[in-house]
């Protein structure tokens, strides 16, 4: 893939599994992402998670999420 490339295409896309991302709450390259509507987000989520309700996903995910080559966990399930 050309520099050019790169900077119009999205990276691809994978899973993240439960270990990975407990091992990585702490690590600041990582932004995780919670979907759920804000009710379930304050019932519990994951430590450090930002709340982007998939509603909302439109209207606020450029001032939430403004750099698009960063990596991201994105999760729309209760973390068991």
């Amino acid at each position: 893939m050309t520099a050019e490339a790169a900077k119009i295409s999205p990276p691809p896309l994978g899973d993240i599994s439960r270990e990975e991302i407990l091992s990585r709450l702490h690590d600041p390259s990582l932004t995780i992402v919670d979907v759920l509507p804000s009710s379930s987000y304050e019932a519990g989520h994951i430590p450090g998670a930002i709340n982007l309700p998939v509603a909302e996903i439109e209207q606020r995910a450029a001032a939430l999420l403004p750099d698009p080559a960063a990596e991201i966990a994105v999760y729309c399930a209760k973390f068991t």
